[in-house]
């Protein structure tokens, strides 16, 4: 009779759900990607739009407290929606856009190529998770990493906006829908990005070659287009421009902010000539292809070796 049996012996211990192991490999992503000195570089020089205006906030309410809310609230910015709109439009606008993008590439673009580059997708597959575990995981780190540049420093903006500007309980409570609407906006954004971002880092093993790619397909084509556009008046180009597609979404989603009362007769400022919701439909069709061929490219993927 054996004294120690080597058969199989199933795990009768606890199992945890689908979501937890997608949520430990997001998790586990995420320490990974935004870790450093890099990271934190990027995250201040990315935010360089939404740093100035709340550090003009600040200095203003140090410097002439009394007038802070008649010249934010009531002047240059008139309200909450209308002057993170204004932010947004600095941080995504053709030339600047370049800033988010690189941050975006520069920390996520090795999401999948690393693992690719050093054999670890044959780790996670030796794991009781399938393919697409392993790419919604990449997929809601790469979602928390974009969220740096989008709705984070958006809402340290709107409660410095908040605070500084003496508004009342009765006047947050009609302007928290602002809140909801920039979460709207940040999601759209971080989709587009994060779908595009971990569509070439499946591509490739090289995370470089990933954000250089990444980068060149967000930002050349709205700066080209951009300046074209000023030569030529077409309005349709804009809606091969990544930029203009952003700022035309986010135009809809904040409810068509106007700037009537500091600008006058150009209170149509920040509208824009393509439809908003035209573009919203462009973006979120692209990242859903997107994400789609990132889940190809991950089931074509041999582990073997």
């Amino acid at each position: 009779m054996s004294v120690f049996d080597r058969s199989y012996r199933s795990y009768e211990g606890e199992l945890k759900g689908r979501w937890y192991k997608i949520w430990a490999i997001a998790k586990s992503t995420f320490r990974v990607q935004f870790s450093g000195k890099k990271a934190i570089f990027l995250m201040i020089f990315c935010n360089l739009p939404v740093l100035a205006f709340t550090l003009m906030l600040v200095f203003m309410a140090i410097f002439i407290p009394a007038g802070v809310g008649n010249m934010v609230l009531g002047g240059l910015f008139e309200s909450l929606d209308l002057a993170l709109y204004l932010i947004i439009m600095f941080s995504f606008n053709a030339g600047s856009i370049f800033m988010p993008t690189v941050f975006i590439a520069a920390l996520n673009s090795g999401t999948i190529a690393n693992d690719k580059k050093h054999n670890a997708l044959a780790l996670y597959m030796a794991k009781p998770i399938d393919r697409l575990d392993y790419g919604l995981g990449k997929f809601i780190s790469v979602l928390m990493v974009s969220s740096f540049v989008t709705y984070i420093p958006w809402f340290m903006f709107m409660v410095s906006f908040t605070l500084l500007a003496g508004v009342s309980g009765a006047e947050f409570i009609q302007t928290i829908w602002v809140y909801f609407a920039a979460f709207g906006a940040a999601m759209v954004i971080n989709f587009f990005f994060g779908s595009i971002t971990l569509l070439f880092s499946s591509m490739t093993k090289q995370s470089i070659l990933g954000g250089i790619l990444m980068i060149l397909i967000i930002f050349l084509p709205s700066i080209i287009l951009s300046s074209v556009n000023m030569v030529f008046e077409q309005n349709w180009l804009n809606y091969f421009s990544v930029s203009s597609l952003i700022a035309s979404t986010v135009y809809v989603i904040f409810g068509k902010p106007s700037a009537g009362a500091f600008l006058g007769e150009a209170s149509n400022f920040f509208g824009f000539n393509i439809n908003g919701w035209i573009s919203l439909t462009i973006l979120l069709v692209i990242s859903i292809i997107a994400l789609l061929l990132t889940l190809r490219n991950l089931y074509k993927e041999d582990i073997s070796g």
